[in-house]
């Protein structure tokens, strides 16, 4: 649990995710949490604008996976 909070708040300050938050009027972590939970239909996201949250939030994933794995083997 504690793993997903800090990926959120690491998503939260990147500039892609504040850009499409403030495309849509929305703060960085309302954008994320509603994505997560409800999928692109909460906020009529642009196709691209899906891919990029996808994307992010997979290569925070994967970084947070390999920083765990490190820090069991140093």
């Amino acid at each position: 649990m504690e793993q997903k909070a800090e990926l959120l708040e690491k998503l939260c300050t990147d500039e892609a995710v504040c850009f499409i938050a403030d495309r849509h009027n929305v703060g960085s972590q309302q954008l994320l949490q509603n994505f997560f939970a409800r999928g692109e239909e909460y906020i009529h996201l642009e196709p691209n604008e899906v891919e990029i949250l996808k994307g992010l939030s997979s290569a925070a994933e994967d970084d947070a996976v390999t920083n765990d794995i490190n820090n069991i083997y140093l």
